[in-house]
């Protein structure tokens, strides 16, 4: 049955792309070519290259989706995470237990952790910075002024840990004159959301820009044992951007913000009959439950706690010499954590958490970039990174007794990278590039072994890696663009920082790798008002690094213990279509199509460390998590003038995702398949809103929407983990919601 729905979904969105295509093309021919004004104006530009200037999205050799914001907002979302539906093969899924965190998957390239000893596979970068942790990458997105996400390995440009991709966001310039823009929501479970950005300057030299978010949500979870709604978030940012230009050829970024989250981390048990916890009667009632809309009653006995500040710092300055720029960004995050969490979920004290962490990491980057000849363009640069973090965890599990554990952790990180175009004639163009990183990590980790001073347990190893990147483009015309490419990504590898026996410290993981190939091809029709792009693609993924539970070798605290190693590896072939129509002016259709057919080709998990394949010990047959087979949307947005300055916009999408699985845990009693309490199911979403603005002879506005999201109400799980046999926890989606905002541009 389910393969059958599966089948209908994939040529529901077929068709749905295919036929606004083929219903507006003729439409479209039929009207006039714009001036040429116009047509500059319909050009969407991506700056993902680091080529010194933006560039036409159509120009580009590789798959790339552009998100604005007003695609966001018109959603009632302003959130990184709202892009899931916007781009092919996209998946995030917001993490409990990391402030603001998000798993984030991009072509079956996933990744979900919070332990800050592991590093992401899809790059969060925010002005040039990237991000070297999970935690708080779910961010406002109000004063952004575009999202590029960036699909296939980007190491050549981003580096190491972007093999899934990168998701760039830019966020906007100061005007150097005076502006405010600002706005209020109101919504269900509690939504209240208050965005303000505000420009000053002298209109020539110098400007200056202050943002500040204030968001607080109640939650849509119902905990029965204390009798309140749980799961609540507040996020709070705060900062400002000084530009400073003396003259034409240079610029200087200076930025300054500060970041509070906090909430209730709140988890819905999943616990069922053979886990050490339901066999507790006074929680028998907790087990055994669905993973749909029993999800949003939660039994919890603590109410967990969420703490979190950042503060963050980067200079950035361009400098033109003739056709190249200079580029040097400098960046520093400072973060301090506290996270309480009950993560067993039911109304009895069996297994806590208090995670204590500081973190800080500070970046530099030197690039040169521009035009070199008139045949080559491109960009070269220098990379440093460095990070280090300190972790204060306790447990106490069901004995009652507190088990603490620390960890200190370091990472260095260098590399030197180059990425060119070689024009070969009017019409062939030669992409190569490549990137040398060297990656250093030390660690101690503090482990309970009995009455007494923890057990300190230290180790360092290092790493590198050369990631090349070529591709071949061709355009046959103004419209057509057809390229070919292949390119490396690199993971580093690292120590698993939840290590709780002295064989664990003293073993490292090394880096995985992909190796992706793909073709693809940049299309436009009736003057620029379609945009049709296409991506075919196969990835080979080596050495892949996975959670695996076996057992610790004797005289060991713990019988068994989670270890990182590289057991698998795996392969994903997909498709993607990125869709954009205007059938007139006004009304404009976007779309997405994204395929997926991702397995593992082995998957060897030594439970009895005896080193050899044993049977039972081969998790091949598994799902990769989230990487579901069908992701599409469409969308349409319809601005109708009622006068010269009132006019109502009107913004409606459907997308779709199948299932995928959440969880890498086996099932109970099949070693070969995921656990099902992990299976995120198939999810049809509508939203919709309504907007209408007033505009002044000044060019200020003023505008009210009213929104809704999940208009089907459709409910069920998030993401699931199973914990070594004692119990299972998980959440759910958010449900349906609704709003209204009020905002002013002057």
């Amino acid at each position: 049955m389910k393969s059958n729905i599966q089948t209908f979904k994939i040529k529901l969105a077929y068709g749905v792309t295919l036929g606004a295509i083929a219903w507006c093309s003729p439409a479209i021919a039929q009207q006039s070519a714009d001036d040429q004004a116009e047509e500059d104006s319909n050009i969407i530009v991506v700056s993902g290259r680091l080529r010194g200037d933006s560039e036409s999205v159509q120009d580009v050799p590789l798959a790339v989706t552009v998100v604005s914001t007003e695609q966001l907002g018109a959603q009632g979302a302003l959130n990184i995470e709202d892009l899931e539906t916007l781009s092919p093969s996209l998946v995030i899924d917001p993490v409990a237990a990391g402030p603001g965190a998000g798993a984030i998957s991009l072509r079956g390239v996933s990744f979900e952790d919070v332990e800050k000893s592991f590093e992401p596979t899809v790059g969060v970068v925010i002005d040039g910075v990237f991000s070297g942790t999970s935690t708080a990458q779910l961010t406002n997105a109000f004063d952004f002024e575009q999202v590029e996400v960036l699909r296939g390995p980007q190491g050549t440009l981003f580096g190491r840990n972007t093999i899934g991709g990168v998701i760039n966001v830019k966020r906007t310039r100061p005007t150097k004159e005076f502006g405010l823009r600002a706005e209020t929501t109101f919504g269900s479970y509690g939504r209240e959301e208050f965005n303000a950005v505000l420009n000053i300057g002298d209109g020539d030299i110098f400007g200056a820009k202050f943002f500040a978010s204030d968001r607080t949500f109640d939650g849509y979870y119902n905990n029965v044992t204390l009798g309140r709604r749980t799961g609540a978030n507040s996020i709070r940012n705060a900062g400002g951007t000084i530009l400073i230009e003396p003259s034409p050829d240079l610029e200087i970024f200076l930025t300054a913000e500060f970041t509070k989250i906090g909430g209730d981390p709140a988890v819905a048990s999943l616990s069922q009959t053979g886990e050490v916890i339901c066999g507790i009667p006074a929680v028998a009632n907790q087990c055994n439950r669905n993973t749909e809309d029993d999800l949003y009653t939660v039994f919890s006995n603590t109410l967990g706690s969420t703490d979190f500040e950042e503060d963050a710092y980067s200079a950035r300055i361009n400098y033109n010499i003739g056709s190249l720029t200079i580029s040097s960004i400098t960046a520093l995050k400072d973060s301090d954590e506290l996270v309480v969490q009950d993560f067993d979920a039911t109304s009895i004290p069996f297994f806590t958490t208090s995670r204590a962490q500081q973190y800080r990491q500070f970046s530099q980057e030197l690039r040169l970039a521009g035009d070199f000849t008139e045949w080559l363009s491109g960009v070269i640069g220098l990379f440093y990174f460095n990070n280090e973090y300190q972790l204060q965890q306790t447990t106490t599990p069901p004995s009652g007794v507190p088990l603490p554990a620390e960890t200190d952790h370091e990472t260095k990180s260098y590399a030197v990278f180059g990425d060119f175009d070689i024009k070969l004639t009017d019409q062939l163009r030669l992409s190569v590039g490549a990137r040398y990183s060297k990656d250093k990590k030390q660690y101690t980790r503090s482990i309970f072994a009995g009455p007494g001073p923890l057990l300190a347990l230290s180790n360092k190893d290092d790493w590198s890696q050369f990631t090349p990147r070529v591709s071949l483009d061709y355009r046959f015309n103004d419209d057509i663009l057809v390229y070919a490419s292949y390119a490396r990504g690199y993971r580093s590898g690292g120590f698993n920082g939840r290590a709780n026996s002295p064989s664990s410290v003293a073993v490292s993981f090394d880096p995985e790798t992909v190796d992706s190939f793909e073709i693809g091809a940049k299309t436009e029709f009736a003057d620029g008002r379609v945009t049709l792009n296409m991506a075919g693609f196969y990835t080979k993924y080596n050495d892949k690094q996975e959670d695996v539970v076996q057992a610790t070798p004797p005289g060991s605290p713990n019988p068994q213990e989670t270890v990182t190693l590289n057991a698998a590896t795996a392969s994903i072939l997909g498709a993607e279509i990125d869709m954009r129509t205007e059938l007139f002016d006004g009304f404009t259709i976007v779309g997405s199509l994204g395929l997926l057919d991702a397995k593992y080709d082995d998957f060897f998990i030594d439970l009895n460390l005896d080193g050899v394949q044993d049977p039972g010990e081969d998790a091949s047959t598994r799902e990769l998590r989230r990487a579901p087979n069908v992701s599409a949307s469409i969308s349409s947005n319809y601005e109708l003038w009622l006068t010269d300055n009132d006019s109502l916009n009107f913004n409606a999408k459907y997308s779709t995702t199948s299932f995928y699985q959440t969880t890498i845990v086996a099932a109970p009693g099949n070693f070969g398949q995921n656990d099902p309490r992990g299976l995120h199911q198939s999810q049809d979403d509508v939203s919709a809103s309504l907007t209408y603005t007033h505009r002044f002879a000044d060019d200020s506005e003023i505008y009210v929407r009213a929104f809704g999201r999940n208009l089907l109400d459709n409910r069920g799980l998030g993401s699931a983990l199973p914990v070594a046999g004692l119990f299972t926890f998980g959440s759910g989606i958010p449900p349906r919601q609704y709003g209204v905002t009020v905002g002013f541009d002057f």
